[in-house]
């Protein structure tokens, strides 16, 4: 065999390695990715199917009865604790302030009046630029001022006022035709058919035999609103029957009974804060079926958050003499008594016994930690809340 055929085979062999560890090499690497690829889809399922629901924390040394018999251990009214059964978006809920710093929440709830007692918190101790920090109350801010002293910085609010992040209101109204649609399964509508979504709210019927009186319950004897005055002047004018720590009157009827039986409530406030408008005017005279006699923000505010047409403003009125005429007019003729309950034929309202049953708001925060991911925060929380005179 000559030199010059040996080169040749040499170089064929050389040829057909070449090509066959480039095949390999070829198939190896595109093995490697597709194997890598599969690995690292596979590994974003797995974490995702076992990866925690959002927590919101509730960071609170449960010295608050609030805090801790009726939202923490459940053990008022009715046993009810904070869950997200009907809730489209799921969140774990928890009271124990360990959590903080175990399992870094996705949202911190600060209860105002837990903020009589130290948190010893600050901003630094925040764990996650992500953290949402909420102001939580239903109470006017002059009730809380403790929380000005803490210096936290606050990302979200559910309060009662309507421009916060999650609305936690006394009450509100919809159009009949969207009850069935709603998630306030808890709410209560003592005129609401079942059968139709129609009131049944009959007018000449409680016109006949309600009381021409006005129902006032109160506890709270001082106030900014100076309402107890108020009250003692207008019944010179016009009958109240007054109960509560105020009176000498004491409950021999059922609660829920004596609020069926009067034309009028007296929905005075202790503040003159904007939108507190609490449940004296949604639960105890609106959803019992009487005319409240408001007391609080003004006019125009009432008017953006009650139903149309469904109470009676004591600015409204130069003097409380005419006040007291307005009612004797309104008690003695049905057609300005239906005037103020004409809004039960195209509305409904959704209120609540107590505030503590708190799904929804539940449910409001959870959607939107699981929506909402725009940066905020407060940078003069204290001029925002205190919207009050």
């Amino acid at each position: 065999m000559s030199i010059k055929t040996v080169l040749l085979t040499i170089v064929q062999y050389v040829c057909i390695w070449r090509n066959r560890v480039f095949t390999l090499l070829f198939g190896f690497t595109i093995y490697t990715c597709i194997y890598l690829f599969l690995i690292g889809h596979l590994n974003i399922f797995r974490y995702n199917s076992n990866q925690s629901l959002a927590l919101i924390l509730l960071y609170t040394h449960n010295h608050s009865i609030k805090t801790r018999d009726n939202i923490c251990r459940g053990i008022r009214n009715g046993g009810h604790i904070v869950h997200f059964d009907r809730c489209p978006k799921k969140c774990e809920f928890s009271c124990r302030i360990e959590d903080f710093k175990e399992r870094s929440p996705s949202a911190i709830l600060f209860f105002a009046e837990d903020f009589y007692w130290s948190f010893h918190l600050s901003n630094q101790n925040r764990t996650s630029f992500k953290q949402r920090w909420i102001f939580w109350s239903w109470e006017a801010p002059i009730h809380h001022p403790k929380y000005t002293k803490s210096h936290l910085t606050f990302n979200w609010t559910m309060t009662y006022r309507q421009d916060s992040d999650i609305v936690h209101s006394y009450g509100r109204y919809i159009f009949r035709n969207l009850s069935y649609t709603i998630r306030d399964y808890q709410s209560n509508d003592y005129y609401l058919s079942s059968h139709n979504n129609q009131s049944t709210f009959n007018t000449r019927k409680e016109f006949s035999f309600r009381k021409n009186r006005i129902l006032w319950f109160v506890s709270n004897c001082n106030t900014r609103t100076k309402r107890n005055e108020i009250a003692e002047n207008l019944k010179k004018y016009f009958h109240i029957d007054q109960y509560g720590k105020c009176s000498n009157l004491t409950i021999k009827d059922n609660f829920e009974q004596l609020l069926f039986n009067y034309k009028f409530y007296l929905a005075f406030e202790n503040a003159y804060c904007r939108d507190y408008i609490t449940e004296k005017a949604f639960y105890n005279s609106l959803a019992h079926g009487s005319i409240p006699i408001v007391l609080g923000p003004n006019e125009e505010n009432y008017k953006n958050i009650l139903p149309p047409n469904s109470f009676i403003h004591i600015d409204q009125f130069k003097n409380l003499k005419n006040l007291a005429d307005r009612l004797d007019h309104v008690s003695n003729n049905i057609d300005i008594f239906s005037f103020y309950h004409q809004w039960r034929i195209d509305y409904r309202l959704l209120t609540w016994k107590s505030n503590y049953f708190i799904d929804d708001r539940f449910c409001d925060l959870c959607i939107k930690l699981h929506d909402d991911l725009t940066p905020k925060s407060y940078l003069n929380f204290s001029r925002w809340l205190n919207q009050c005179i």
